[in-house]
């Protein structure tokens, strides 16, 4: 910026173009970060540099149900869905800390007719050993409780 006699202000070019890619470098990585987290766009598209900023890998989450001996995926819908994808976030966020038993519980009081749900997660990790990417699944298996003597009167 130079002043002229008549006291305006001139703005080089250049200059300005400088500084707004400067402000740019600068902001998008927070607003991908924004988007990511938002809207889940994939962190590598978009100039995306949110990828060093992700914490954990996400964990995956899948349900099995288990009718008279015979096992199948669950077909979750409405709210046992919106809790299976509440619980692969808390999975994600704590770990083992979040326990499949609460999630179990609900599946089984959804759907009376479930002998079992198994639930699966599976992470993929980067190996800090061999430098690769490595996926770690995980089965537990829940049983429909028994019936206690005195709710079988009261079904």
């Amino acid at each position: 910026m130079a002043g002229r006699r008549d006291g305006a202000v001139s703005v080089d070019p250049r200059r300005a173009a400088m500084a707004a890619l400067v402000v740019f470098v600068l902001l998008w990585p927070i607003a991908h970060a924004g988007l990511v987290a938002r809207h889940r766009i994939d962190p590598w598209e978009l100039f995306g540099w949110s990828m060093y900023a992700l914490p954990a890998a996400r964990v995956q989450v899948r349900v099995e149900s288990e009718r008279q001996g015979v096992t199948m995926p669950l077909r979750a819908m409405g709210e046992p869905r919106r809790r299976i994808r509440a619980f692969a976030r808390r999975r994600t966020a704590l770990g083992t800390l979040a326990p499949t038993a609460d999630l179990a519980r609900v599946l089984l009081e959804a759907d009376p007719s479930l002998d079992a749900v198994t639930i699966v997660t599976r992470e993929i990790r980067l190996d800090p050993a061999s430098a690769r990417l490595v996926a770690r699944e995980e089965r537990f298996r829940h049983p429909r409780p028994p019936i206690g003597p005195s709710e079988r009167g009261s079904r």
